[in-house]
C-alpha cells in the first residue's frame, strides 16, 4: 500500500514540476525580466504541489490496488502523473485563452468543451503509452521510489543551472556606465522625471487646493512652469505610461489591454536620450511598467522597486500562478496588519535609490536622465504614520457612498506624505548644487475617483478626476520660473519637450510636439508682461482750448485703447486632446476641445456608462449635466473629431500589438493595485 502512495508522490512531483517549468517558460518567453529564477522556482514550488496531489491520488491507488489486483505499478504511476498534469495544465490553458483571446470576458462554452476534449484525449493517450514506455525503456527507473525522487531532483537541478547561469541575473543593468559628457551635451541639463501614480491635480495647492497638502510641491511650482490644463491619454498605469514614453495615443502604441505589452517597434523617450549620450535610469514601482511588459526599452539602469517577495522569489518567479498560494499563507500568518512594502516600495525608499543614481552619475561625470515612479496616492491608502491600517480596492472594491469622506481623508494623507518626501529630495538636490541646472518634471499617470460619478478608484472612466493631473516643469537656471500655462496640453507632448530641451533626436513616430515652441514662448512672455499703462485723453490745458479740441482728444484716446495689443489667443494655442480606454470590458474614447468634452462608451459596458456624454466644462467642470442629445451640433462635431483623430494617427505610423501572459501572482499584484477584478482563472479557481 505504501508503495503505491510513494509512486503517487514521486510521479506527482515530476508532473507538477513539468507544469511549473512549462508556465515558467511561457512567462519568460513573453517578457524580458532579465533573470530566469522562475525556472527553478516553478520546478520546486509546483513539484511540492504535485507531491501533495500525487500523495492523495496514491492513497486512492492503494485502495484501488486492494480491489483490482491487475493494477500494475506502471499503470499506477501513469494514473498519478495524469491526475496531476491534466488539471493543472487545463487551469493554465483556460487562463491564457481567457486573457489573450477573449480579453477577460470569459471563455465560451464551446471553447471550454474543446479544451476539455483536448486534455481528455491527451490523458487517454498518456494512460495508454506511458505504461508501455515504463515497461520497455530505461524510463522504468521512474517507477521506483528512489528513481522517481532522483529524477525529480535532477530536473530541479537542471532548472537551477539555467536559472543561475552566468548572465542570467543582474537584470538592473549598470547604474553609471562610463559614457562621459560629449561636446553636444556640455551645455545640456540632467533630467529627473517624477511620475506620481494616481495623483489628482486638484489636490495640489498650485492647482487651487486650499487645504495646505503640498507645501513643498507648491514651492517647487514657483520655480517652474505650471500647466493648468494637462490631460492624460488613459486612466490606468500601463496605457498611460506607454503614451508618456512613446508620445502616441493608446490605439497607436497598442499597449492598452491587460494582455498587451509595450511593442518593440515604438521609439521611447529613454531610447532617444540613450542615443543622445545620456545615461538613462528607470525606477518603476508598479508591475504594470516593468520588464514583464517590456518597459525597459532604452534604459541603461532599470530597477523594479518591487514589493517584498517570499522565499527568494524574483520578478520572474513572482509571475508564477502558484506563487499566490505562498503569498496567501504569508498574509494569513501576518494577520490584519498590512505593510506598504507588500504592495509597493514607499517614496523614501525609491527616492533613496534615486539619490544613489544621481550621485553615481555625477561622480562618473555623465549626463543622466532618471524616471522616478512613486506610488503613495495609489491604493491601498495607508494611514500616516504607518500603523498597518489601510483601505484598498482589492479587498474593498465597492465602498458605500458614506465612506467617501474617509477615503478622501486617507488619500489626502498619502498626498501629504508624498509631498514631504519629495520636499526632502528636492532639498537634497539643492544641497548638492544640482537643483538649478537640472530639468525636473513632475507629473502623474492618472487621477482617482471618489464617487463623483458613482464609482471608485480608477481605470474605468475618462472623467476629469481621472485624466486631469499635474504637469510641472522646472527648466534649468530658472527659465520661465513662475509661469502658468492656461491652455490645454497633452501627455504625448512631454517626451518631445524633454527631447527638445536636451537636444535629443525626435522620432518620426512621435505624435506630440514640444510645449515650448515659438508661439508658446511668445504667449508666455505676453502673459508675464505688465499690463499697458492707461491711455490718457490729454491734459486739462489742451482740453480747455475748446469743446471741439476736447472731443478730439477723447476720440484719440478711445482709438488708442482699441489699438492696445491683445493678449495671446488661448484657444488657438490649446491642443486637441483625445483619451482612450479599454479596461475590463469598458471601451471608451474622449475628446476635449475648447470648453466642450465628449465621451463615448461601448454599449452594454460593465460600468453602466452612457454611450454618449457631452459636457460644457466652462459651466459644468465636474461633468454632472450630460448634454448629449441636447447639443446636437457640438456632439456631432466632437464625435467626428474623435473618430477622425484616431484614424489619422493610426494612418500616420502605428505599431503592431505584442501580447504577454499574466500569471496568477502578477494578477494578484494587479488585483491589489486595482487593475484586475478577478483572478479566479489565473489562480486555478
Amino acid at each position: 500500500m505504501l508503495g503505491r502512495i510513494w509512486i503517487g508522490v514521486a510521479s506527482g512531483a515530476l508532473a507538477g514540476s513539468l507544469v511549473g517549468l512549462g508556465e515558467a517558460l511561457y512567462v519568460l518567453g513573453g517578457a524580458d525580466t532579465g533573470e530566469y529564477v522562475a525556472l527553478v522556482y516553478g520546478a520546486v514550488l509546483y513539484g511540492i504541489i504535485g507531491m501533495a496531489m500525487g500523495g492523495g491520488i496514491g492513497v486512492g491507488l492503494a485502495i484501488l490496488g486492494k480491489i483490482w489486483k491487475g493494477l500494475s505499478h506502471e499503470l499506477a504511476w501513469a494514473l498519478a502523473f495524469v491526475g496531476v498534469i491534466t488539471p493543472l495544465g487545463l487551469v493554465i490553458a483556460r487562463y491564457v485563452v481567457n486573457k489573450a483571446v477573449f480579453q477577460e470576458r470569459g471563455v465560451p462554452t464551446t471553447w471550454m468543451l474543446g479544451m476539455l476534449a483536448a486534455f481528455g484525449l491527451n490523458a487517454l493517450l498518456d494512460l495508454w503509452l506511458v505504461p508501455v514506455f515504463l515497461k520497455r525503456t530505461p524510463l522504468k527507473v521512474l517507477v521506483g521510489v528512489k528513481g522517481g525522487v532522483a529524477s525529480w531532483l535532477a530536473l530541479v537541478a537542471l532548472a537551477a543551472i539555467f536559472s543561475f547561469a552566468p548572465g542570467s541575473a543582474g537584470a538592473d543593468g549598470e547604474m553609471a556606465p562610463a559614457k562621459g559628457i560629449s561636446e553636444a551635451l556640455t551645455d545640456k541639463p540632467d533630467v529627473v522625471l517624477v511620475v506620481v501614480d494616481t495623483l489628482r491635480a486638484d489636490h495640489l495647492g498650485t492647482y487651487g487646493n486650499d487645504q495646505g497638502l503640498t507645501p513643498a510641491l507648491d514651492d517647487f511650482a514657483d520655480d517652474a512652469v505650471v500647466f493648468e490644463q494637462y490631460i492624460t491619454h488613459a486612466s490606468w498605469t500601463r496605457a498611460s505610461f506607454a503614451s508618456l514614453y512613446t508620445s502616441m495615443l493608446p490605439s497607436c502604441h497598442n499597449c492598452i489591454l491587460k494582455v498587451e505589452q509595450l511593442p518593440d517597434d515604438v521609439d521611447t523617450l529613454a531610447e532617444a536620450m540613450n542615443t543622445h549620450g545620456y545615461v538613462t535610469g528607470g525606477l518603476p514601482n508598479n508591475i504594470n511598467v516593468t520588464r514583464s511588459f517590456n518597459f525597459q526599452q532604452g534604459f541603461d539602469y532599470f530597477s523594479y522597486q518591487s514589493p517584498s517577495y517570499i522565499a527568494g522569489a524574483t520578478e520572474s518567479a513572482a509571475q508564477l500562478s502558484m506563487y499566490n498560494v505562498v503569498r496567501k499563507l504569508r498574509d494569513k500568518v501576518a494577520g490584519d496588519a498590512r505593510r506598504v512594502e507588500d504592495y509597493y516600495q514607499p517614496a523614501e525608499s525609491v527616492l533613496g535609490v534615486a539619490r544613489n543614481f544621481i550621485s553615481a552619475n555625477q561622480t562618473a561625470q555623465n549626463r543622466s536622465m532618471l524616471v522616478v515612479h512613486l506610488m503613495e496616492p495609489h491604493d491601498p491608502y495607508f494611514a500616516h504614520p504607518y500603523d498597518g491600517s489601510a483601505v484598498g480596492r482589492a479587498w474593498h472594491p465597492n465602498p458605500d457612498p458614506s465612506e467617501a469622506d474617509n477615503l478622501r481623508s486617507l488619500y489626502r494623507g498619502e498626498v501629504q506624505h508624498l509631498d514631504q518626501q519629495l520636499g526632502e529630495f528636492l532639498g537634497w538636490m539643492k544641497e548638492q548644487g544640482l537643483y538649478d541646472d537640472t530639468l525636473i518634471v513632475l507629473t502623474a499617470d492618472h487621477g482617482e475617483e471618489f464617487h463623483e460619478h458613482g464609482g471608485w478608484w480608477h481605470g474605468i472612466t475618462l472623467y476629469e478626476e481621472q485624466v486631469h493631473v499635474p504637469l510641472i516643469m522646472k527648466l534649468p537656471k530658472g527659465e520661465l520660473a513662475g509661469s502658468r500655462v492656461p491652455w490645454q496640453v497633452r501627455q504625448m507632448d512631454v517626451t518631445p519637450t524633454i527631447a527638445e530641451l536636451t537636444g535629443a533626436p525626435a522620432s518620426g513616430l512621435w505624435q506630440g510636439r514640444s510645449l515650448f515652441g515659438d508661439d508658446e514662448r511668445a504667449a508666455l512672455a505676453a502673459l508675464a508682461a505688465p499690463p499697458p499703462p492707461p491711455v490718457e485723453a490729454g491734459s486739462e490745458d489742451e482740453a480747455g482750448e475748446g469743446t471741439e479740441d476736447a472731443d478730439a482728444a477723447e476720440d484719440t484716446a478711445a482709438a488708442e485703447v482699441v489699438a492696445a495689443p491683445a493678449g495671446p489667443d488661448l484657444e488657438a494655442l490649446a491642443r486637441l486632446m483625445v483619451s482612450e480606454q479599454n479596461f475590463e470590458g469598458n471601451d471608451l474614447g474622449a475628446v476635449r476641445k475648447g470648453t466642450w468634452k465628449y465621451i463615448r462608451a461601448n454599449e452594454g459596458n460593465p460600468r453602466g456608462l452612457a454611450v454618449d456624454e457631452l459636457y460644457d466644462l466652462s459651466v459644468d467642470p465636474h461633468e454632472q449635466n450630460n448634454l448629449a442629445g441636447r447639443e446636437g451640433a457640438a456632439q456631432a462635431e466632437l464625435s467626428r473629431i474623435l473618430r477622425e483623430t484616431i484614424e489619422a494617427t493610426q494612418e500616420g505610423g502605428c505599431v503592431d500589438k505584442q501580447e504577454t501572459e499574466i500569471s496568477c501572482e502578477e494578477c494578484e499584484k494587479l488585483l491589489m493595485l486595482g487593475y484586475m477584478s478577478d483572478c479566479t482563472d489565473a489562480c486555478g479557481g
